[in-house]
């Protein structure tokens, strides 16, 4: 299979639905939460829950079967289990906050970019599952806008 292209888009600029496309087509919805990391998925005709526990060094994709997907932080990286599979999520470099590098077995499947104005992600990731590209893009969106929240009580905090 050769490589798609997904796309995390969100449907209105200040609104939390977002568009999963994989390959042009809609792979998934994804509703966030307002104030916490996660959000409701629905995919397949079935929906799941993204949760983030461990204060946020944890976060599960559950559904009424259970754990589908997990993602646990461990140092700089991440390690991403799905179907079987471990991925590992990392920063290309040091200053690489506006990508993310998606690894199994230390081959790179591909690159998270952030789209502009931050209202989304694409990436190619060669021939993975598309749940757990779906997964992977969830979790690095969810990463990013824990930045963003951070950096803006940070600055907001600064201007007091």
């Amino acid at each position: 299979m050769g490589r798609q292209m997904l796309e995390i888009t969100r449907n209105h600029a200040w609104g939390r639905d977002y568009a999963v496309v994989l390959d042009g087509s809609t792979a998934a919805h994804w509703r966030r939460r307002a104030w916490r990391s996660g959000g409701r998925v629905e995919m397949d005709g079935r929906t799941a829950e993204l949760r983030s526990a461990d204060r946020g060094r944890t976060f599960e994709l559950r559904g009424a079967d259970g754990v589908l997907a997990e993602a646990h932080r461990s140092g700089r990286t991440w390690r991403l289990r799905h179907g079987g599979e471990e991925y590992t999520l990392e920063r290309p470099s040091g200053f690489g906050r506006r990508s993310r590098r998606l690894l199994r077995r230390g081959d790179v499947l591909g690159t998270f970019t952030r789209t502009r104005f931050g209202r989304g992600l694409t990436a190619e990731l060669g021939d993975l599952p598309a749940p757990a590209q779906v997964f992977a893009g969830l979790v690095v969106l969810s990463l990013w806008q824990r930045q963003d929240a951070a950096t803006a009580a940070a600055v907001s905090a600064g201007s007091s």
